[in-house]
């Protein structure tokens, strides 16, 4: 009798597990994938529940491996006792210059050493940190400083850094400003020496007091983001998201015994928060590099024995045009973690360079939930089936692009989209994954909400990426709506750049848009423009270098469109969302575009005709963007 119902139990669950197999595969990626993210959820718990903060963690492992090499730079190695005793003088120094828990102040600092023990140490003592894009010039730098009520400045070593802070000395008075690197000196102005007030004090332990009134809540930093409304602005990033952030590889299973190469800048989140943030909870070793570089990318990773590397898409693309090697294989990476990879490059890098594992993610600074693709899918940026919408209260959503607002039903509710279709990545804003916004005016974050989606009242965070869903709920980039495009790893804001350019006396308005080149991440930038002479419809030499020194004085170089186009006038027919849209279908095909258009020469540092052997040569991939 009872082997008869042992044998029918065990024939249930073989029914039940092939049914699943055949009607709902689907299931059992989500198995796989809930218990990834189980990893993550334990982390972050355990931290949590002991009131413990992401500096708290770093200061144990100082304690627990003191002579572990946390920071490989360049020549130098640094051990996490090494990085804590600078990180003690930054605090001492910043309390010394009259600081305190709650204060802000700007940290402008290229991809070096100090950088990290800066960051460590600021968050000692609780101030908060606003991470100054090292590219920005003149008004868009202006915009970011005071965005950001810092009352103090840290300027990181660099001659170039320098200079482009004096110039601007006079638009922020009320903000001090503090040199690293240089001990003492003739600074411009009213410029002091952080590094002076560095070696008068002590290395020794903070007390913990120093930030004792500190939340979990409260902001650790902020990083600037254009998202898709405008100017760049600080995001708000809690001490809460910076633990979040660390643990977000364990999804795929960082360990201590990991080195992780950096080559992102660090004042945005990969570098940082994902990637410092994971070698401080995990007790782990970081590879930084000042920037990236494709010739020396391999040459690092076999003489550090890097396990995990961090990317943006366009850094593959960049190795996969290298001309190939027999090293090309030769390595002890496990991980490839990042963002932005096209399913083309995908295929080739993780072939010819033999990558065990790609770990490509979705997540913005500010939204409230992430994902992760686990499984080696190809293309994928995570997952979200039936199951995981519940869990994760994320959702995909018709999106009118022409219109640029969430299509609706008769009753006014978004609709969701089915497998096979493109929608709106959006997340309902709830206490366990809120949405903290930006600093400063509350309409910036407003604008980032959607109400009524689902149900009356229900608030939902506007990601601003269009996503499509595949048969096994599998989820995949598309493009970002608004008024933002993403070249070289960054967002451009159209708005910003469009006003630069119309600044000239000679130009009646500007259209900026992004254009996709054949082999190239996200869009390059297209400025459609008119004069106020309606005749005029080419630009002369005077008009070339006023353009090009326009760009080159008060854009980064990855804002700055790589084509120029004249147009006759702007449309009065159709909305002005529908012009660009039309405008950004013709790309920078000459076929179809019968104005004459111009093209960034990096050779020379200006705008030269767009003939048609460059347009042949960029399609036939002989010219690199």
């Amino acid at each position: 009798m009872l082997l008869e119902i042992l044998g029918s139990l065990f024939g249930l669950v073989v029914a039940l597990y092939i049914s699943f197999k055949v009607f709902f595969p689907w299931v059992f990626y989500d198995v796989i994938y809930i218990r990834s993210f189980l990893k993550f959820l334990s982390a972050t718990g355990k931290l949590m529940q002991n009131g413990l903060f992401l500096i708290d963690s770093f200061e144990e492992k100082v304690v627990k491996c003191p002579d572990k090499i946390f920071i490989r730079f360049e020549d130098h190695s640094y051990t996490y006792k090494d990085v804590n005793e600078q990180s003690n003088r930054v605090a001492r120094s910043a309390l010394q210059i009259g600081l305190k828990a709650g204060d802000t102040i700007a940290l402008m600092i290229y991809n070096e050493p100090a950088f990290i023990w800066s960051y460590l140490g600021f968050l000692k003592i609780g101030v908060r940190m606003a991470l100054i894009n090292f590219n920005l010039r003149s008004r868009l730098l202006v915009s970011a400083l005071k965005a950001s009520e810092a009352t103090v400045l840290i300027v990181g070593e660099g001659h170039e850094l320098l200079s482009v802070v004096q110039a601007i000395t006079v638009d922020i008075p009320e903000m001090e400003i503090y040199i690293q690197g240089i001990p003492n000196g003739e600074f411009p102005g009213k410029m002091k020496s952080f590094q002076a007030v560095m070696g008068l004090v002590s290395s020794d332990e903070i007390p913990r007091s120093h930030r004792e009134k500190v939340k979990h809540k409260d902001p650790g930093v902020y990083i600037y983001t254009s998202g898709t409304t405008g100017l760049p602005k600080p995001c708000l990033v809690s001490q809460t998201r910076l633990i979040h952030s660390g643990c977000f590889c364990r999804t795929f299973g960082i360990r201590s015994d990991d080195t992780i190469y950096i080559t992102l800048p660090l004042y945005h989140s990969s570098g940082l928060l994902l990637g410092v943030g994971s070698a401080i909870l995990e007790g782990a070793t970081v590879v930084l590099r000042s920037k990236f570089s494709a010739s020396k990318f391999w040459k690092d990773c076999r003489k550090y024995k890097v396990t995990i590397v961090i990317y943006i898409g366009e850094m593959l693309r960049y190795l996969n045009s290298r001309p190939k090697e027999e090293t090309d294989g030769q390595h002890c990476i496990r991980y490839a973690f990042g963002n932005g990879l096209r399913m083309d490059i995908w295929d080739e890098f993780r072939s010819r360079f033999q990558i065990p594992n790609i770990a490509e993610f979705y997540a913005s600074t500010e939204g409230p939930v992430g994902a992760i693709n686990v499984f080696n899918k190809v293309g994928a940026v995570g997952r979200l089936s039936p199951i995981l919408r519940k869990l994760l209260h994320a959702h995909f959503i018709k999106y009118d692009v022409a219109r640029d607002e969430p299509v609706r039903d008769e009753n006014g509710r978004c609709v969701e989209i089915k497998p096979g279709e493109t929608g709106l990545y959006v997340t309902k804003i709830i206490h366990r994954h809120p949405f903290d916004g930006y600093k400063g005016k509350k309409e910036l974050t407003e604008k980032k909400i959607l109400h009524d989606v689902f149900e009356k009242g229900d608030r939902y965070y506007n990601s601003g990426d269009l996503m499509m869903i595949d048969k096994d709920y599998f989820i995949y980039f598309k493009d970002r709506i608004g008024d933002t495009f993403r070249w070289k790893g960054e967002n451009v804001s159209t708005t910003e750049v469009s006003n630069v350019i119309a600044d000239l006396d000679f130009i009646e308005d500007a259209v900026v848009y992004g254009v996709q080149i054949p082999g190239c991440e996200g869009r390059a930038g297209m400025a459609a423009i008119n004069f106020k002479q309606l005749e005029v419809t080419s630009l002369d030499a005077d008009h070339l270098k006023a353009i090009s020194e326009q760009c080159n004085d008060l854009l980064p170089s990855y804002a700055r469109p790589i084509f120029i186009r004249v147009i006759k006038s702007m449309s009065l027919t159709s909305t002005f969302k529908q012009y660009k849209i039309d405008l950004a279908a013709e790309g920078f095909d000459k076929n179809k575009i019968l104005d004459t258009m111009y093209i960034y020469d990096t050779m020379q540092s200006k705008y030269v005709e767009f003939t048609d052997a460059i347009f042949n040569s960029i399609k036939e991939g002989k010219i690199k963007m």
